[in-house]
């Protein structure tokens, strides 16, 4: 008999008394497990007494209060040069300050850690600055108005800014200060346990100045900032004309530039070298090696060294290609030849078995303390914009008023997913583009904006329809009539753009174990889609266009790299139709009828994008989420 109090295992359930596979039996033990209030691990967090001497007890809560201390100044005047000329003229100065802490320490890596930096297992955290005050932030304006012909119908306007923008606290809070090795510690109890009698106890085994030198190894992740930070410059210029074409109808014609640099990116320092190789085996690196391999080499000196640490025989070779994890990486399929997925499993699950044979345990990745991602928040990405606009503006005039754009523009940047919520982008998500492909040359990632949308149309009107007494139409009709079918008011809007830009992966790390290699595409172009039905589902890329697609070679890039193609063009119309019916001096009533996407098109996003996908090129029901079925909607309000 079991012991009341005693934690049950197994409960006998097994295939020979159940006669269930190992999946459902796995899941009735986790149900079973959950009606008994049983728990296989506890796990606590610690934080650090704000002197740092030891750990708080046991829940208690991370309090930390930071400070972004900023100081602006600002010049300016508006000099009248001529009747019909104006000058603008600014200047303003931005203190911006690192951010302080008064009740706790800001810890940060005592050794460089940078892109360039020596690789290192024994960083170290230690009080000081995230980064350096930025003291010479300077931000002239320039600018002037000009009618050239003093009748008040032209005006011609330009302008020079340069600007700085701010970081955003939340990525500190949340990613760097309770994140330091030191501040914070979780202790796991692996004993397992029944919630009846209370969870097992934890303390932790170190002290907060030993915990702000991590262990060796770790396969954890970090984020850290990189000391030389800059906050964003954006310089930004404007050309404008504008003219009264018609009585109370003016033509606006404005091109538009915007230069960013010192943008607010992040990295992973951390990714895999793929072409490290050993003074043992000469001119052979990882990639060289790899690629013997794949090729049906089965004594490769390099491989030996590294799985056996001799190269006697092929053992190590043969060990290399038995693994269940490595095998895939080797195949020749369109899913083979991620030679950074094979380097990363080597340096994060055999690292000690490398440093038995011979290497340093960062031969692959240069932080292995945190081999699982080492992720450097810094300042180095750049954007640049131009667009040139067309805009009609209609004052309401006999009941019409319209305000319509068109806009062509080009974007580019080497990033555009804002890495403030959830750091830096991995894998094969549309923000993982944002992420360096390659440390060595972050000029890989230039290329089209996530939001570059070439063409953008936009209108907005009103018009009071023109019925009932005194109008166009049905002037003559009865007052009663006219309560009726008189005063009615038409409004709208119409927005049509091309689509955004995403990239294709082949979801291989030729490349990079960071980030999805792009794939190739033979004879591809930017416009290659288009939607399309097969079987009854919805495609962009069509079965021939998707038979263009393949996996780059290991060490390789795609040749369509990030954001080369545009997806789907984006239409929407809404229309209201409203009446104002007056009952007496102080009470009325508003009837009208909304419409919402009054065509009923649909407007799809981006397909698929992972070539080695089955799904690949599929769009189904993938729309944007402003997008939805026609809605038509129905409102009252009463007014006294």
């Amino acid at each position: 008999m079991t012991a009341l109090n005693a934690v049950p295992t197994g409960y006998n359930v097994t295939a020979a008394t159940t006669g269930i596979n190992s999946t459902d039996r796995t899941r009735l033990l986790g149900l079973i497990n959950d009606l008994v209030g049983r728990y296989g691990r506890t796990t606590r967090a610690y934080v650090a007494l704000p002197d740092g001497s030891a750990f708080s007890p046991a829940g208690t809560r991370w309090n930390f209060e930071a400070s972004y201390p900023e100081y602006d100044l600002y010049v300016q005047d508006t000099w009248k040069a001529r009747s019909n000329l104006t000058f603008d003229l600014g200047l303003r100065w931005e203190a911006k300050l690192q951010p302080a802490s008064k009740d706790r320490p800001i810890l940060r890596p005592v050794q460089p850690f940078t892109i360039g930096a020596p690789a290192s297992n024994q960083l170290s955290w230690t009080e000081g600055d995230l980064f350096k005050d930025d003291l010479n932030n300077f931000s002239p304006s320039v600018g002037f108005a000009w009618d050239p012909f003093k009748n008040g119908k032209t005006s011609i306007r330009a302008n020079y800014r340069l600007s700085y923008d701010r970081f955003n606290s939340f990525v500190f809070a949340s990613s760097i200060f309770q994140s330091a090795p030191g501040n914070t510690i979780s202790v796991a109890n692996s004993t397992p346990g029944l919630v009846r009698n209370g969870y097992q106890s934890t303390t932790p085994a170190t002290t907060p100045a030993a915990a702000r030198t991590p262990t060796a190894f770790s396969p954890n992740p970090i984020t850290v900032v990189d000391p030389a930070l800059q906050f964003p410059e954006i310089h930004q210029w404007s050309l404008s004309f504008q003219r009264e074409i018609l009585k109370n109808t003016v033509l606006e014609i404005n091109y538009i530039g915007n230069r960013g640099t010192h943008l607010f990116g992040g990295y992973d320092a951390n990714q895999v070298n793929i072409n490290a190789g050993d003074s043992r085996c000469p001119g052979e690196t990882f990639l060289s090696a790899f690629n013997a391999v794949r090729g049906g080499n089965n004594n490769v000196c390099l491989i030996n060294y590294l799985w056996s640490g001799t190269n006697i025989n092929n053992t190590g070779t043969l060990g290399f290609v038995a693994n269940s994890t490595i095998s895939p990486t080797l195949s020749t399929s369109p899913t083979g030849g991620g030679v950074a997925a094979a380097a990363a499993f080597i340096s994060q699950n055999r690292n000690a078995i490398l440093v038995t044979n011979g290497f340093a345990s960062s031969f692959f990745q240069k932080y292995p303390q945190y081999s699982g991602n080492f992720f450097v928040l810094d300042s180095n990405d750049l954007s640049r914009y131009q667009g040139l606009e067309f805009i009609v503006n209609r004052r309401i005039t006999n009941g019409l008023g319209v305000n319509a754009s068109y806009t062509w523009s080009i974007s580019k940047d080497t990033r555009s997913f804002d890495p403030t919520f959830t750091t830096v982008g991995t894998g094969t998500g549309q923000a993982a583009g944002s992420t360096p492909f390659n440390l060595n040359d972050r000029s890989l990632n230039y290329a089209w904006s996530d939001f570059d949308r070439r063409h953008a149309f936009r209108a907005i009107y009103t018009y009071d329809l023109p019925i009932g007494k005194g109008q166009m139409f049905a002037s003559g009709i009865p007052r009663f009539l006219d309560y009726i079918i008189g005063g009615w008011q038409l409004a709208g809007l119409v927005n049509v753009t091309s689509g955004r830009p995403f990239t294709v992966y082949a979801n291989v790390n030729t490349l990079s174990n960071v980030v999805s290699a792009t794939a190739n595409c033979n004879g591809c172009s930017r416009d290659s889609g288009q939607l399309i039905q097969e079987s009854g589902t919805t495609f962009f890329f069509d079965t021939v266009t998707r038979g263009l697609f393949s996996t780059p070679a290991p060490g390789e890039l795609g040749n369509t790299g990030r954001n080369f193609f545009i997806g789907p063009k984006f239409f929407q119309m809404d229309m209201s139709l409203s009446k104002k019916f007056r009952v007496t001096e102080r009470l009325n009533f508003d009837f009208r009828v909304d419409a919402k996407n009054l065509t009923n098109s649909i407007s799809f996003t981006n397909p698929v994008n992972v070539s080695t996908n089955s799904a690949f090129g599929q769009i189904r029901d993938r729309v944007f989420s402003s997008t939805f079925a026609r809605k038509i909607q129905v409102g009252l309000k009463i007014n006294f």
